[in-house]
């Protein structure tokens, strides 16, 4: 179903055109399989037996030439003397060396009968015509006729015969063997041929079969093959026509109906996206991706580009939200605080806390603290800690920091912002109920009025602090170190008023303390006088009684 209409033409009658080719190569074969037996009967076999049959002829003859020889011929160069010389000299070498020659190709298949063949020479060559030789050498005068020792050697007093004949016999038998196999061999082969003629005959009228029904399979499968797919075509193109995108996916081919059917899956497979990118545009998604089905797809090229302005347009619009919750937040933040710094008592710790805590929960931090500056003593300026608030609830640090000293310090000295990302490792732990570690984002801000710093507000977190944020915190630091500005005037101004009014009231109370000694003063030298009266008086009686006593 890949191929191409034409393809799938060429194809059907390239079947048949094959079909009737390997038809063709079977029927050449099967008539080359007869050609070979046939000329192997006729080249081989049938010249193989006749040279055997001669063989078998002039062996047998031998038989006679030898008893002529013997018995009848008594003068040389008789014509039965001539036949077996001949015989000896030419004629079985000719025969011979013509079945060796054939029977080298015996050994291919039959190796054992070129084995008898070799066989039965050996025994004529070495045995049985040396016999001859010797008896033709014997007789060479009319007395020789008579020596029974040669005739015994072809007619002993036996019913078996001489040594020549039982000789020539069992050579006879051996040649006999070799030719009833050769006949065995020129029947099969006879019998393979009309096997391989039957065979063939069967094989035409298969092939034939197969043939007409191989063209009857091949012309219906072609056509349905071509009316089926345009018909479901030509179906799902009405369904479209009226709107309708199908379910179900066309074949696709590398044919022409094939090519057709790829082309109208793609539009349905973008319809289909066009429809789901519609949805997902309408629904805000504007980083749905859709991809065109090509350059100059119109449809899809436009879809695109409204994509594209949506998105712009609902970004600037997220941006300008942003912003504007950016401001509120800032917005709010300016005013909580200012509320409460506007309620801010004289006392630094409780407001410390205040500011501290609210910055830390409204900045979604970890962790803060927030060091004023001691100037009680001018040679001396430390960084307190008055307040220090982490994971909602507020920590109990007493903490001093000279002037220079970590980071706070230096923050002290330079009086900028220090905002750090990458925090030492040993420079501060977030410590909650999920373990220690280390923030993210740790900011600095100098909390400055009138070029003078009041304090530092140290805030950290695990999230890094936005623009706006630092923004909003360096903004109402001036007005926290206003704030802690007014509040140490007025611990001063309060402290100062204590000291002036302890001071007179300890005046105060020397004052009647001096009065109440003068008055002690004047009971004691009034109590002396009343004393020394008392003496003078008693030294009176006392001059009297003396006096009198000294009259006596």
């Amino acid at each position: 179903m890949r191929l191409k209409i034409a393809t799938k033409i060429i194809l059907a009658f390239g079947v048949i055109t094959l079909a009737v080719i390997i038809n063709a190569l079977m029927t050449s074969s099967a008539l080359q399989k007869s050609r070979e037996v046939n000329d192997k009967i006729s080249n081989l076999y049938t010249p193989s037996l006749a040279f055997i049959n001669d063989l078998y002829s002039r062996i047998s003859d031998s038989r006679m030439l030898v008893k002529s020889w013997v018995f009848i011929d008594k003068i040389s160069d008789t014509p039965d003397k001539l036949k077996l010389k001949k015989l000896h000299s030419t004629d079985y070498k000719l025969v011979m060396d013509t079945l060796k020659a054939f029977g080298k190709i015996w050994a291919n298949e039959h190796p054992e009968q070129r084995d008898l063949l070799l066989k039965i020479d050996s025994a004529i060559v070495d045995t049985l015509f040396v016999k001859h030789q010797y008896i033709m050498d014997q007789l060479s005068d009319f007395e020789s006729y008579d020596d029974p020792f040669i005739i015994f050697e072809v007619t002993p007093m036996t019913e078996e015969g001489g040594e020549v004949m039982v000789l020539t016999e069992r050579i006879l038998n051996q040649i006999e063997v070799l030719r009833i196999n050769l006949e065995d061999q020129v029947e099969q082969g006879r019998i393979e041929m009309v096997d391989t003629f039957n065979s063939f005959k069967t094989r035409i009228i298969i092939m034939a079969i197969v043939l007409v029904l191989g063209a009857l399979i091949i012309g219906a499968f072609t056509i349905d093959s071509l009316a089926r797919p345009i018909n479901h075509t030509k179906n799902i193109l009405l369904k479209m026509s009226k709107g309708i995108l199908p379910k179900e996916k066309l074949t696709e081919g590398s044919d022409e109906i094939g090519q057709m059917a790829k082309a109208l899956n793609l539009l349905i497979q973008s319809l289909k996206d066009i429809f789901n990118f519609s949805l997902e545009i309408g629904k805000g998604n504007f980083d749905t991706e859709f991809k065109p089905l090509s350059d100059e797809d119109v449809l899809g090229l436009s879809l695109l580009e409204m994509r594209d302005e949506l998105k712009k347009a609902s970004s600037e619009e997220e941006k300008r939200k942003e912003e504007d919750k950016q401001r509120n937040w800032a917005s709010q933040g300016v005013a909580m605080f200012s509320d409460i710094l506007r309620k801010s008592s004289d006392n630094l710790e409780e407001l410390s806390y205040e500011i501290i805590s609210n910055m830390v929960k409204y900045t979604n931090s970890n962790q803060g603290g927030m060091f004023i500056v001691n100037d009680n003593d001018k040679n001396n300026i430390v960084l307190e800690m008055s307040a220090c608030y982490a994971y909602d609830r507020k920590k109990f640090l007493e903490k001093k920091i000279e002037i220079g000293e970590g980071l706070v310090g230096r923050c002290y000295q330079e009086q900028e912002k220090i905002f750090l990302t990458e925090i030492p490792d040993d420079y501060i732990k977030i410590t909650s109920g999920l373990g220690d570690d280390n923030p993210k984002c740790l900011l600095l801000i100098p909390l400055v009025y009138n070029n003078v710093i009041y304090g530092i507000i140290e805030i950290a977190s695990f999230n890094v602090y936005r623009p706006f944020e630092v923004e909003f915190i360096e903004r109402i630091s001036e007005s926290i170190a206003a704030t802690i500005s007014s509040v140490k005037a007025n611990i001063q101004t309060t402290t100062l008023l204590e000291q002036s009014q302890q001071q007179a009231e300890e005046m105060a109370a020397q004052e009647e303390e001096m009065r109440q000694n003068m008055e002690e003063l004047r009971a004691t030298q009034e109590q002396s006088a009343r004393r020394e009266e008392d003496l003078k008086k008693e030294v009176e009686e006392l001059r009297k009684r003396l006096k009198e006593v000294s009259e006596q």
